[in-house]
Parts: structure tokens; sequence; C-alpha cells
């Protein structure tokens, strides 16, 4: 086989794998966002708990996840990575189904959880390994917007399939396509193209250009050698994992947990509530992928500027959420403001680009399994913080101390932004020190 065979069955062999796994993200995000639609029955049907609680359980477990998640993908590999854990995700929607009381609804929490965050460390690695560098932003774009899909499926369908079949059901159905979905990582899902008996990603650029790339795609780091990198590299590191942390935290608070039922019926009485939930999610999938797309083209020469404007943008909305609740009586406006918040919010999704540019393939992903420990963190504090604050009293005036919670949250995030440092040209990589390898 010539080097352009190689290079045709390579190229199409990692759409075949991106597909696979960009579809199951679909359902990471699914799991993630179904307790905002399903949480009320299930919390109801076992006369217990409570969905602020359930879904504070699933951020806490997938955050704990993140750094075996990354160590996983580095070491053990995508393929393996991916299948056992999704088959680790399958027995948590069982149990979930099965469940009679909130302990067993827990549990069954914590293993979909534990399973669904051990899918996105490893397709960012199967896109660091199988795809050029310049393609990074624009694939992690269209990653974030078919998660995004994922949510939007999460709400008002999901509402209306929940009254359909009823949620137990609901969770049958997950476990069934999470178990297809595992067969199939293990099937067709490599870790390197060596694997299937061809050129490295850097080995066919090298053959086009005729300069080698150092960077290798099969490189090797210790563990705690890639760890120490990402954690000891300053303000690269800790300013957007900080700034996500507080980020994805208001987001998960109220587009993962709170704003149907707010809508809906505790403050509100909106007919088209559950859709208020799914703008969010068109409003975050029309930013990741038109910033995506630009990031690649290289027409986002500041990823730090975009980042800023987004975050700037995002705390003025929680503003308006928070100073006029219970007082616009329209749900037009709050259908437009939900979508703003959405699209806004999707802004720090270029944080992964930009800290991922600082660091070598070999550990990258251990830099962006470091990075989902913030964002997940930061939704964990905040859906428990969610809880303590309404804990089940469901008033105007709890919900606006809520949101002004989250509007300072917002605001921190914005002044972390701009602290960030950006890669420019010239910038050397921060690499893993020579006597941790």
């Amino acid at each position: 086989m010539d080097a352009a065979d190689c290079k045709r069955l390579v190229y199409k062999y990692r759409w075949a794998m991106f597909a696979i796994l960009a579809v199951t993200y679909f359902f990471v995000y699914f799991h993630r966002m179904s307790v905002n639609a399903l949480g009320t029955d299930m919390v109801a049907d076992v006369g217990s708990g409570s969905k602020e609680y359930l879904s504070s359980i699933y951020f806490w477990t997938y955050a704990l996840m993140q750094i075996p998640s990354g160590i996983l993908s580095d070491r053990l590999g995508p393929r393996k990575a991916s299948s056992i854990f999704l088959a680790i995700a399958t027995a948590g929607s069982f149990i979930t189904m099965f469940g009679e009381s909130f302990l067993a609804l827990a549990v069954g929490k914590v293993l979909i959880a534990a399973g669904m965050a051990v899918v996105y460390i490893p397709l960012m690695k199967i896109i660091s390994v199988w795809f050029d560098k310049k393609d990074f932003p624009q694939l992690n774009g269209i990653v974030i917007a078919v998660g995004n899909v994922g949510a939007l499926a999460a709400s008002a369908p999901l509402v209306y399939l929940a009254e359909a079949i009823g949620w137990r059901d609901v969770f049958l159905l997950l476990g069934i396509i999470t178990m297809v979905l595992a067969l199939l990582c293990f099937a067709f899902v490599r870790d390197h193209p060596k694997n299937i008996g061809m050129p490295g990603i850097e080995e066919i650029r090298a053959e086009e250009t005729g300069v080698e790339d150092t960077d290798r795609s099969d490189g090797k780091v210790p563990v705690l050698s890639g760890l120490k990198t990402v954690f000891g590299s300053g303000r690269v590191f800790w300013t957007m994992a900080l700034a996500y942390f507080l980020v994805y935290g208001t987001i998960m608070v109220f587009q993962g947990t709170t704003s149907i039922m707010y809508f809906k019926s505790h403050v509100y009485g909106f007919a088209l509530a559950a859709w208020f939930v799914t703008m969010i999610g068109v409003g975050k999938i029309a930013s990741t992928i038109l910033i995506g797309r630009l990031a690649s083209r290289g027409l986002v020469r500041s990823k730090k500027k975009v980042m800023a404007f987004g975050t700037f943008v995002f705390m003025l909305v929680w503003a308006f959420i928070w100073l006029l609740a219970g007082d616009i009586d329209n749900q037009y406006v709050w259908f437009a403001v939900c979508g703003l918040f959405g699209f806004f919010g999707g802004f720090m999704t270029l944080s992964f680009s930009q800290v991922k540019e600082w660091f070598p393939i070999s550990i990258s992903g251990t830099a962006i399994s470091s990075m989902n420990v913030f964002l997940f963190l930061g939704a964990s504090v905040a859906t428990t913080v969610a809880g303590m604050i309404l804990h089940n009293v469901y008033t105007l005036e709890n919900y606006s101390t809520l949101w002004a919670v989250m509007f300072a949250a917002a605001a921190a995030a914005f002044v972390l932004v701009l602290l960030s440092k950006e890669r420019k040209e010239g910038d050397d990589m921060i690499m893993p020190s020579e006597e941790g390898r």
C-alpha cells in the first residue's frame, strides 16, 4: 500500500471512530441533563430525597473520575477505557430503572456518572492522535455541539417521552443504547493508526511537508510527571480551570437542575418552560460550532479576548436573571434570555484549546482531564449550594438568592479569564521534566 492509500485509510477510519464517540457523547449530555426533566418524578416515585441532591451526586462522581479518565486515556488507551466504562454506565442505567429508594437511584447515578465520565477524554485523545493540531478547536466545538444536542433532547422531548412511557422505561432504553455503544467502541475504536498497521498522523504530515514533528502522537509520559507539569503551569492552567469551574457550575444549576420548574410552576407558570432549556442548548450549539470553526481557520486571533467578551456578556445575562426575577411575566422574553445564556456560556469551550496548546500530545489527555475536574467540581459545588439555598422551599426569595450567587460566580470568572495566559507564536511548549520521565 503506497503513502496515498495509507493516508486515505487513516483519514476514513478516524472519521468512523469520531462518529461513534461523538454519538456516545450525545448520551453523556443526555444523562447529565436528564435530572432537570425527570428528577421531580423520580424523587416523588421513591418518596425521598431531592432532585438537586440527585444532580449533585452525578456531578461529584463525574468530577472525581476526571483525573482517572485522563490517566486511563493516556496509559490504558481510549478503546479499552471507553468500552469498559460504558459497560459500567449500562449497569447504572438498569439499576436506576429498578430503583425503589433514593439510595438505589443514587447508586445508579454514581455508576452512570462514573461510566459516562470516561468518554470525553478518550474522544479528545483520539482527536489529538488521529487529527492535525489545527483541527482541534473545530472538532472540540463539534463535540460540544453534539453534546448540547443531547441536552436539547433531554429537555422538552424527554419530558414528553417520560409522560408517554414513564421515567423507568426511559432508563431501560438508555441502558440498551449505552450497551450497544460500549460494544461499538470496543469493536472499532483504535488508540493509534499503528494499531491498524498505518503510519501516525505526524509521519503523514512529515511525508507531505518534509518537516519532522517532534511532538509524537505515540509518546508516553509517567502519570505523576504529567500531572506535575499541568498543575505546575501557573496561570496557564489555574486561571482557565477556575474560570470554567465557576461558569460551568452556574450553567448546570440553571440548565441542568432548576430552570424547568422555576419557569413552569415555582415562580412562573409558563407553558413553554421545558423549551426554555432547549433554547439554552440551541445557543450553546451555535456558539461552540461558530467559535470552533473560526478558531480552526485562524480567524480567532486571541482565544483569551474572545472568551473575555463572551464571559462578560454571560455575566450580564446572569444580572438580568437575578435582578428581574419574578418581574417579567412574558415567556418570550425569557425564551430569548435563555438563548443568550446558552450562546455566551459556550464561549468558555475555547479554554480547552488555550490550555492544550501549551502541552505536548503525550499529556494531552491529562491536561484536558485536569480541566474537566474543575468543570465538574464546579457543577458539583454549585448544585450542592443550590440544594442548600432552595432546600425544597421553592420561593422567589430563595431563587433570587441563588441567582445572586450565580451572578457573583460569573463575575469572578470574567476576572480570571482576563488574568489567563495565552500561548503566543514563539512561546515554548511546557514539557514534562526529564526527572519524572
